[in-house]
């Protein structure tokens, strides 16, 4: 495809600032931004519309809520002793942003719902009278943060009630009547109870506490060090898909059958990590702690790509109806795709390189990033990152943006060429920290892709 222009529109109120006087040229895309933008925001219409469409507010409410729920994951260590887990947490961030979507998507006439169209999700209801969607939204994430992280501590859900607060009281200052505030706030509960009624429904809690016991064999996973813990998440194929028919719709590659022998293709897969860690430059180390996302540490895999596409967002000078759909359509495959990659994980149940190495190459040897406790087979970061570059390839087409994720952190900010690019890097970082062999990335490279065409191809957001 060729060229796609986003065309800005006047802004009014608070997000005045962060509109363009400019044209976005997006490169690509399998969704034309220009053509859903085409209509002047006054042409906007609908059940429920309110004088302003998302299409007059920028895209800061929506980021301040990615980053808010980042920091929750970041610094959760409640749901277990080592935090949220990386499944898990797509699943949260995935309710999150489809709580934000359908809050304000009655408010873009370019825009469809998603219920009926993910597994699970019925009808969502339609807004009545006058609706501030910028509160609508704040409303039905914070009730969405308390039902994914309810577990969480009080004084950590005080904070997401905190930036509730702060919105609405905004939005309110900024002269939204205190009438619609409330029929606004009412209308976020009513779009959160519908998010809620799937979450409780979607297997979760089934898998919470069941035992698992690892099989046992050569070429099989084992705990690995330096913190041999149990398996993280062994159950999780049996979550219920938002988009795929089932966990194992997606097959992986074939990898090469596990032997010890010197020289054969299993052993070179492990040779080949292993000498990587000698030769690792200080821009591949770099490269793997930027894309480590480790519990505890960060806000994990997919809150790193969300953080990603809000700070996309705040370059290109998206509006709030862009902003919040192209978050929904990324985190519904990172969900999709942790689902996917973890039954595959612990079907195959392949020994970690570790292991492997320790084992038949060299004993002393140890990672530069700490081996995760699973199974290698795919790797979950190539199969994660390939799922959401592929859907947002197809909605904004190969754009430059830099990510700014681990700030917080004390790292510095990388350009990437496209989300693709970045996509390629994440996966190249998990053989850089010592972590998969090449055949792990490569078909988690592949698995990722087929799962978010799959996303493509079966959630429309367009009108």
């Amino acid at each position: 495809m060729g060229t796609v222009t986003v065309l800005g529109h006047t802004a009014s109120g608070d997000d005045a600032q962060e509109q363009p006087s400019r044209r976005l040229v997006l490169m690509g895309g399998g969704l034309a931004f220009g053509a859903a933008l085409a209509a002047p925001a006054s042409a906007h219409a609908g059940p429920g519309q309110a004088a302003q469409p998302t299409s007059a507010h920028g895209s800061r409410l929506a980021r301040e809520w990615v980053q808010a729920v980042y920091d929750l994951t970041w610094r959760d260590d409640t749901a277990t002793p080592l935090g949220t887990t990386p499944p898990n947490a797509a699943r949260c961030y995935a309710y999150v942003m489809l709580a934000m979507y359908e809050a304000v998507v009655g408010g873009d006439s370019r825009l469809r719902s998603a219920g009926g169209q993910l597994h699970g999700l019925g009808p969502v209801p339609k807004a009545h009278g006058r609706i501030d969607w910028p509160v609508a939204m704040a409303e039905s994430a914070h009730a969405t943060v308390m039902v994914v992280h309810g577990r969480m501590a009080p004084q950590r859900l005080a904070l997401i009630t905190a930036l509730r607060d702060a919105q609405v009281a905004e939005r309110h200052a900024a002269g939204v009547p205190e009438q619609t505030v409330v029929r606004s706030r009412a209308y976020g509960r009513s779009v959160a109870a519908v998010i809620a009624a799937r979450v409780a429904g979607d297997g979760f809690d089934a898998t919470v506490g069941l035992p698992y016991t690892p099989p046992t064999g050569e070429g099989l996973w084992v705990s690995t060090p330096p913190n041999y813990r149990p398996a993280i998440e062994p159950h999780w194929s049996r979550i219920q898909p938002f988009v795929m028919a089932d966990a194992g719709e997606v097959h992986p590659v074939a990898h090469h059958p596990f032997s010890t022998e010197v020289g054969s293709p299993f052993w070179q897969q492990a040779n080949e990590t292993y000498q990587q860690s000698f030769v690792n430059t200080d821009e591949q180390r770099a490269i793997a702690r930027f894309w480590t996302d480790n519990p505890l540490n960060s806000g994990l895999p997919s809150g790193h790509w969300l953080l990603a596409v809000s700070q996309f967002a705040d370059q290109q000078r998206l509006d709030l109806g862009l902003t919040v759909e192209a978050l929904m359509r990324t985190a519904v495959a990172l969900h999709d795709a942790f689902l996917s990659c973890w039954n595959h994980k612990y079907e195959v149940n392949l020994i970690r390189p570790i292991s492997y190495v320790n084992r038949y190459i060299d004993p002393s040897w140890s990672t530069f990033i700490n081996t995760p406790q699973f199974p290698e087979y795919p790797s979950g970061h190539s199969v994660s990152s390939n799922a959401a570059a592929t859907v947002l390839t197809a909605l904004v087409g190969n754009v430059a943006y830099v990510d700014d994720s681990h700030r917080d952190r004390g790292m510095p900010s990388r350009v990437f060429a496209s989300f693709q690019d970045a996509a390629n890097e994440a996966a190249r970082s998990r053989i850089y920290g010592g972590i998969h062999y090449p055949m792990g990335v490569q078909g988690g490279i592949a698995h990722g892709a087929a799962v978010g065409q799959i996303v493509v191809d079966r959630l429309n957001t367009r009108r």
